[in-house]
């Protein structure tokens, strides 16, 4: 039994701060959880000292990761800190990136979010499978259309053929962010992740030197956040790896905000051979709102996409 802590980092709805929006999962074995949260909470405690609250005391990735507070030594030792409980108890990180510019139409969490599900279960679903396991989905309260994004795909699992095989079991629990580490590492990595999109891969695209703040949000991407994001041995039927880094692209010649056709995003290569041959499925959470009838995805090392075709 694994339970699988979820958190988003950025909004899935135009003109808000920031081009991108990140959905993180974090698998934990429900024989590892509460050793999890022992060390966790012995963590905060060790560098918040008197100020430190069992049950209130929390991870603020937001905090952590400000330009202001992430090149601290203070902070640098704490992430080392939770990196190596992480590694330690082999978790599990799943990830889709939106990059909100080049959508089909603004997004939209009525649209956006089913999407994203639709492909961030495809990894977790395999990794479940891998392990022989169950998992039962845990997202933060006050967030009704993300459950009733999640409960419609549950829902279109029981009575389809592929899904009665489905891992993931149970309605999605609710538990608040400041009692569930879980749910604080999921806020970690989703937000690392965005944060490195916004900042960091652009400028390594560009094959530019990276320093200070940048620096900074790449070496924890690398180092914390990649290291632990599931990659499959199995491929699906089309011989497509099934990946636990999901990056959604708008499909090749529908213009986007910038009325331009798009083969990717400004920020990342042209991915011609990566289209998802499943894409067509999620539109069917889709029919009633008109989101893209294909999605393209790629995983973050996406070098196999663009070597020279013969």
């Amino acid at each position: 039994m694994h339970f699988i802590y979820l958190q988003q980092s950025g909004k899935p709805v135009e003109n808000s701060a920031g081009t991108f929006w990140t959905l993180a999962a974090v698998a934990v074995d429900a024989e590892r959880w509460r050793t999890l949260q022992l060390r966790v909470n012995g963590l905060q405690k060790s560098f918040q000292k008197d100020n430190y609250k069992p049950g209130i005391t929390r991870i603020n990735a937001n905090d952590l990761l400000h330009p202001r507070n992430a090149e601290r030594d203070w902070t640098s030792a704490y992430c080392k800190g939770l990196q190596k409980i992480c590694a330690t108890l082999d978790l599990k990180f799943f990830i889709v990136v939106v990059d909100k510019r080049t959508t089909d139409k603004p997004p939209h969490p009525k649209w956006l979010l089913p999407l994203s599900y639709h492909y961030l279960l495809k990894p977790i679903g395999q990794f479940l499978k891998e392990n022989n396991s169950v998992g039962t989905l845990v997202i933060p309260p006050g967030r009704e259309e993300e459950r009733q994004a999640i409960a419609e795909i549950q829902f279109a699992n029981v009575f389809s053929v592929v899904g009665k095989g489905s891992p993931i079991v149970g309605s999605p629990l609710v538990q608040s962010e400041g009692g569930s580490v879980g749910m604080q590492v999921a806020d970690f990595v989703a937000t690392i992740t965005r944060r490195y999109q916004e900042y960091a891969y652009p400028k390594l695209f560009r094959k530019d030197t990276l320093v200070g703040y940048d620096a900074v949000i790449n070496n924890y991407y690398q180092g914390f956040v990649k290291p632990q994001t599931y990659q499959s041995a199995t491929s699906d039927a089309k011989g497509f790896r099934i990946r636990g880094y999901i990056y959604l692209w708008r499909r090749e010649g529908v213009s986007g905000a910038t009325g331009q056709p798009s083969r990717g995003s400004q920020f990342g290569p042209p991915i011609d051979d990566a289209i998802d041959p499943t894409a067509r499925e999620a539109t069917r959470f889709g029919d009633r709102v008109g989101e893209p009838e294909e999605a393209r995805f790629v995983a973050e090392d996406a070098e196999q996409f663009n070597k020279p075709k013969p």
